[in-house]
């Protein structure tokens, strides 16, 4: 897939960049971090400029976390109610994820961009949750310029040993994908178990004196 994309960048430029950033973080699960390692790779080959590959990242990913926010803001809040009620949550706990979200969640817009599918997320769900715009908007903007610092950095300066490593290493990263995967799902999983819990010790609660 490395090849692909940097065949990919080759043929159309730093443009390719700016799109499949911009389409994965407004929430399609498209291969970004391995487009920003090809590009770091071809930058350190001086086939590309490195400065011109941060920008259509940083562009790419703080557009893209917009339109997520921004589908978020107005569909977002049907298309929770809708599915959470499959998985037993009501729209009182959704409420309550919401008000903890917005207490605590402004630096996951940031460290989001490091992480698979909280990255594509992300956005919308901050926008699901009406975090303010400019709170939003500063975390979102910075944790789009630290990302492809990170790993097209990264790539640019170690060169032709990333190449090395992602050939000889596929299975190691096969293996790894999968213990995230099955990390993600048991988070997931005890996510929504913490929530019900949560909500039926509320209704369990006895009522304050004088009320009925």
């Amino acid at each position: 897939m490395l090849d692909t994309i940097m065949n990919w960048i080759a043929d159309y430029g730093v443009i390719i960049v700016f799109l499949m950033i911009l389409v994965e973080s407004s929430g399609l699960p498209v291969p970004g971090e391995s487009m920003l390692v090809a590009a770091g790779v071809l930058a350190g080959q001086g086939r590309i400029t490195f400065w011109e590959v941060f920008l259509a990242a940083w562009a790419g990913g703080t557009i893209g976390d917009n339109i997520g926010y921004l589908l978020g803001r107005r569909y977002g809040r049907r298309f929770v109610y809708r599915y959470a009620a499959r998985f037993g949550i009501r729209e009182a706990q959704v409420a309550r994820l919401e008000a903890r979200f917005l207490k605590s969640g402004p630096p996951i817009i940031l460290f989001a961009r490091f992480i698979f599918i909280l990255r594509q997320l992300a956005g919308f769900f901050a926008g699901t949750a009406r975090m303010p715009y400019g709170q939003f908007s500063f975390y979102n903007v910075l944790g789009a310029a630290l990302w492809p610092a990170a790993y097209c950095g990264g790539a640019y300066l170690l060169g032709a040993a990333v190449e090395r490593y992602l050939a000889m290493g596929r299975w190691v990263f096969l293996g790894v994908g999968v213990i995230f995967v099955v990390a993600l799902g048991l988070t997931i999983h005890r996510f929504i178990k913490e929530v019900r819990s949560t909500s039926d010790a509320d209704t369990q609660t006895p009522p304050e004196p004088g009320q009925r």
